[in-house]
């Protein structure tokens, strides 16, 4: 059977483009958006478990619809780093965290998602199916409550 042995190749991909941001972006003084800490606390557990999972499992591209999903995989990770670009081509402006790109709202919070989702199929996993919900659904909660903290703070 054809296979990647580790899911690892996912987590790595995504991290990617925050390697470069934490080596590029600036200090920034303004507030911290108001995120309730249980919800951020609830958020980082899914984050940890989409990240973490994908070791323990290898991705199975002899299943049946991988041709798909490995393209539904490719468009979301294109997705994410065309946002990743755009916001580091426009001198890191806040702004361009949250911005639509080709109509997708938020896409560097759901790009990732889809792309945790999907690869749950290639894996074989219903746990990781089930964290990449888990953490969907937080994620856009809290780039949610964000988004409206920073749209008020900065029209202040």
């Amino acid at each position: 059977r054809l296979a990647i042995q580790s899911g690892a190749v996912i987590p790595v991909l995504l991290m990617l483009p925050n390697l470069a941001w934490m080596f590029f972006s600036r200090p920034n003084h303004a507030p911290r958006p108001l995120v309730p800490p249980a919800l951020a606390m609830a958020e980082n557990v899914g984050r940890g478990a989409v990240l973490v999972l994908p070791f323990f499992y290898s991705l199975d591209l002899q299943r049946q619809f991988s041709v798909p999903a490995l393209t539904a995989m490719a468009l979301a990770l294109a997705v994410y780093y065309m946002a990743w670009g755009r916001y580091f081509a426009n001198g890191l402006a806040e702004e361009f965290l949250s911005a639509r790109l080709a109509g997708i709202p938020a896409p560097l919070a759901l790009a990732p998602i889809a792309l945790f989702a999907v690869s749950s199929y290639l894996m074989h996993s219903w746990l990781m199916l089930g964290a990449s919900l888990y953490f969907g659904v937080l994620h856009v909660w809290v780039s949610s409550v964000s988004h409206r903290t920073t749209s008020r703070t900065l029209a202040a």
